[in-house]
């Protein structure tokens, strides 16, 4: 489940509570605790239990906040003027946009951890190919002691000799064609002209 749509739920299910049991700080950090394993959201990093906190803190700031606003203008809030345990419409305005926030926030987070990945994967990639070495067109010219991985063989090639058990040219060219089943005549006829044998 992606983060945005558990806060949704945790949200309703908060709100769905007696409103004697949802005003306190102390309430909303004892709610977290009991909801913190019930929804599992995609954010391997951060701890449930906290997550679910801020969540809840956020919301009961927001909606104080509104409160407050609303005393200062001389209007009665929502929740005082309505047996209605919903949001007004200012709430649901502000919480809309505190979720778009998120979920843009969530999204950069991921769009970063994937290029840190593929970066990393990069530089893997990299280090492997200067240890190893470049890869090598098939040629007469290979020393015997060249791995087979190192070789420019068609995917299908790669796996006959995989098959045979062969780590080296110097093993291919040794070998006998009977021995290499998994060839067909052209392609055993190709390997063995591009390794430079009759």
């Amino acid at each position: 489940m992606k983060r945005v749509g558990a806060r949704h739920d945790i949200i309703r299910e908060w709100r769905s509570l007696p409103k004697e049991r949802r005003q306190t700080d102390e309430q909303a950090e004892a709610f977290a605790m009991q909801i913190k394993d019930k929804y599992k959201f995609s954010n391997d990093s951060a701890d449930p239990y906290q997550t679910v906190r801020s969540w809840l803190l956020s919301y009961l700031s927001l909606t104080r906040g509104l409160g407050v606003n609303a005393k200062d203008k001389g209007e009665m809030p929502d929740d005082e003027k309505s047996t209605d345990p919903g949001l007004s419409a200012a709430e649901r305005k502000a919480l809309r946009v505190r979720e778009a926030q998120e979920a843009i926030a969530d999204h950069e987070e991921a769009q970063t951890a994937f290029h840190e990945n593929l970066e990393r994967l990069r530089k893997e990639r990299l280090v492997r190919e200067a240890t190893e070495g470049p890869m090598l067109a098939p040629a007469p010219e290979l020393p015997d002691d060249t791995p087979i991985e190192r070789v420019l063989f068609s995917t299908m090639s790669q796996n006959a000799l995989r098959a045979a058990d062969l780590k080296t040219v110097g093993e291919v060219r040794e070998i006998s064609d009977e021995t290499l089943i998994n060839f067909g005549k052209g392609a055993l006829s190709d390997l063995r002209k591009k390794l430079g044998l009759p």
